[in-house]
């Protein structure tokens, strides 16, 4: 539920609308590249709650091809360097995870690709901007790991 503080306030609300529709563009995005990859898609309610803007609902994306299922989840509005956070991990053991930082207005992917050197989190890993050729890299990727 939305405190009283984070919902009565304008700016707060701005905030939270802002993040919400970065948020439904990038699952729209997702999807719709997806499904010309030859990937099903289907969205699901995700319910956040931010000390600043409150609980609200975000969009998140199951994407399957044949056995391999990824999860597209938002997981916060900001953290250290990014405006938003959203992780993609194979289902439903959430391995082999790949993280989209908002950074600089736009989405960025970190992947420890197998040609990538070897780091100690996700946040190091290689970055890339998020494209559909950069989707489809990281679903083969994943794929690939998946069986």
């Amino acid at each position: 539920m939305v405190s009283a503080n984070s919902s009565n306030n304008p700016a707060n609300s701005k905030v939270r609308e802002d993040w919400v529709g970065r948020v439904t563009t990038l699952v729209q995005d997702v999807e719709n590249w997806a499904g010309e990859l030859g990937w099903s898609t289907r969205r699901i309610d995700k319910q956040l709650d931010d000390s600043q803007i409150g609980s609200h609902t975000v969009p998140a994306l199951l994407v399957q091809e044949g056995p391999v299922r990824v999860f597209v989840e938002p997981i916060a509005r900001s953290a250290p360097g990014a405006e938003g956070v959203v992780d993609l991990y194979l289902m439903p053991a959430y391995d082999d995870i790949a993280s989209l930082y908002f950074v600089d207005g736009q989405w960025q992917v970190h992947y420890m690709f197998p040609e990538s050197p070897t780091v100690a989190t996700i946040r190091d890993a290689e970055s890339k901007p998020l494209t559909k050729e950069t989707l489809q890299q990281v679903l083969d990727a994943m794929s690939a790991n998946a069986g």
